[in-house]
């Protein structure tokens, strides 16, 4: 199967990881959902190099919301 890439950085690589918990947290205020397992966010460095994607999306569909929605920076 071939992998995606990140449907907002169109980072050609998978660079992808399961949420952590305070930021299952975040989406869960963000969003009014219960439940958010299976979201993932974009590890990939973003043309200036210092920052991440950070747009999420759920297992293989990378567009589970009408806008892209990004993780903020952590702090």
């Amino acid at each position: 199967m071939p992998k995606k890439s990140c449907a907002t950085c169109k980072s050609l690589q998978e660079e992808h990881r399961f949420l952590k918990p305070p930021e299952a947290d975040w989406l869960k205020k963000e969003t009014g959902r219960k439940n958010v397992d299976g979201f993932m966010v974009c590890e990939a460095l973003l043309a200036d190099g210092e920052k991440q994607c950070r747009n999420l999306r759920h297992y293989f569909r990378e567009k589970p919301f009408k806008e892209p929605l990004r993780l903020p920076d952590p702090t």
